[in-house]
Formats: structure tokens, C-alpha cells, sequence
């Protein structure tokens, strides 16, 4: 098979085992990678909302919510009213997690180590450059279609109620 021909497979296998090279390191610190990304992030953007987690570690919120209430019962996590609006969270940090964070800093650089060995530091460079370009296609793709159906939605309610 000439894998060229499907770059996409490529790039699901290559997250498929870079998910499980990470998840075996980690799984000494009882974190799975959604819960290690969304502490990581939260470690590097302490004080943000729930809403923007989700927003910066691109997990949507339902799922965000399930790991929030995760890494609090583990007492790496907490989430206080936000100053600034009633409705919203504001997410801390614990004092174990403060401990946890170079471990898994650790895992993390021990994980992309292994996945990039062999690649020079300029192959790393265009890698990462090129996956942050797909990403930021694949994105604008998703909003785009997030947006039509939401269109679709109010202009189907908007004829429906003008038919009253």
C-alpha cells in the first residue's frame, strides 16, 4: 500500500499510538491523557473558566466537565465562583497537583522523545508547523459546518413560526 495515498490513516495511527506510548508512561500517576491535557493546559492558564479549558484544550465541555469533576476527586483540580460572573467557574490548581506536574511533564517529553526520535530538529520543526496547519484547516472546516447547521436550524424555526 503506497501510504501516501492515504495520509489521513497516517495520522490516526500516528495519534492512536502516541495516545497509547503516553497512557503507558502516565498510568503511574492515575491520569489518562484528556485528564493530563486538561491539567497541563490548566497549569499554564490557572484562574480560567471552564467554558475557556475547553476552548484551549479543544475538549468539548460535556466531556471537560467529566474530567474536571475527575482530577477534583483526585484533589488536583478545583473550581471556584467566578468573580467576574455568577455562572461561570474559575479553575485552581491544588497543592498535589503541583507535585503531579513534573511527573507528568516528564511522560510528556519522555512520549514525544520516543515519537520523534530519529527526526531532526528541523524535521520536529516543519512536523509540528505542518500538524498545527491541518489542525487549523480541519478546525475551519468544523466551525463552518457548526455554523451552517446553526443557520439551517434558525431558518427552519424562522419559517415554521412565520406559518402561525
Amino acid at each position: 500500500m503506497d501510504r501516501m495515498l492515504f495520509p489521513g490513516f497516517n495520522l490516526s495511527e500516528a495519534g492512536r499510538l502516541y495516545l497509547r506510548s503516553f497512557e503507558k508512561r502516565s498510568r503511574n500517576l492515575a491520569l489518562d491523557f484528556a485528564q493530563s491535557r486538561a491539567l497541563l493546559v490548566l497549569a499554564e492558564n490557572e484562574g480560567v473558566t471552564q467554558r475557556r479549558l475547553s476552548e484551549l484544550t479543544a475538549i468539548a465541555s460535556p466531556w471537560l466537565v467529566r474530567i474536571l469533576d475527575r482530577l477534583e476527586t483526585m484533589g488536583l483540580a478545583q473550581r471556584h465562583p467566578h468573580l467576574a460572573d455568577r455562572r461561570a467557574r474559575s479553575l485552581a490548581l491544588c497543592a498535589d497537583a503541583r507535585a503531579v506536574l513534573p511527573l507528568l511533564r516528564n511522560v510528556l517529553g519522555e512520549s514525544l522523545r520516543e515519537a520523534f526520535r530519529g527526526l531532526s530538529t528541523g524535521e520536529t520543526t516543519i512536523l509540528v508547523k505542518a500538524l498545527d496547519r491541518v489542525i487549523a484547516n480541519l478546525s475551519a472546516i468544523d466551525r463552518r459546518a457548526a455554523t451552517d447547521a446553526r443557520d439551517l436550524l434558525l431558518s427552519r424555526i424562522s419559517i415554521a413560526g412565520g406559518n402561525h
